[in-house]
């Protein structure tokens, strides 16, 4: 009198081909969020405070160079930037790797299809989110700084477009090793 629902259960890997378009949509989103409000933060809050404190408690015979010290800390969270294009290509390789690792039939394109639907609506709705912040008179300045980063947020629908399309060539292209179908004559 159980419910069997281990045929639907052996075949999950086919429904699963697309999830990381989600994946990469929220690091890009998270990652993009936290480098503009950590360096609004550093701005606004920290680097007064941190020059202070710093002027506070050095000799004044030694030999530190508190500028430096501040501009080398902002620097290293301006790094976000440039480094930013490394993380989207780390994260098409997710995307790519996860396509590699599991091989599906053609009727689930078309429930991949579904899955970019949902996807770009997230990324439209993301990309607003982000531009609505860095729109913000208190998050100006970090929207200049981070150029790279608002230009591929400003994208983002087209990010994950080009991700699905990849992703499609890569399990519906590549032809499966072994004997071809209907068998040798």
């Amino acid at each position: 009198m159980g419910l069997y629902l281990s045929p639907l259960l052996k075949k999950k890997k086919a429904q699963t081909d697309f999830i990381s378009l989600f994946f990469v949509l929220t690091v890009l989103f998270g990652v993009s969020i936290f480098a503009i409000i950590l360096y609004n933060a550093y701005d606004d809050n920290i680097k007064d405070n941190l020059n202070d404190a710093l002027t506070s408690s050095t000799p004044v015979d030694s030999n530190a160079n508190i500028t430096k010290i501040l501009d080398q800390t902002s620097g290293g969270i301006n790094m976000l930037n440039p480094l930013f294009p490394l993380l989207l290509v780390g994260l098409f390789g997710f995307g790519l790797i996860m396509a590699m690792m599991g091989k599906s039939h053609p009727v689930f394109f078309f429930i991949g299809l579904l899955i970019l639907a949902i996807a770009i609506i997230l990324a439209v709705i993301f990309s607003n989110v982000y531009e609505g912040i860095i729109a913000n008179e208190n998050f100006a300045s970090s929207a200049e700084d981070f150029s790279i980063m608002s230009y591929v947020m400003d994208h983002l629908p087209l990010v994950i477009l080009l991700l699905f399309v990849i992703i499609s060539a890569v399990l519906y292209g590549m032809k499966a090793s072994g004997p071809p179908a209907g068998g040798g004559y």
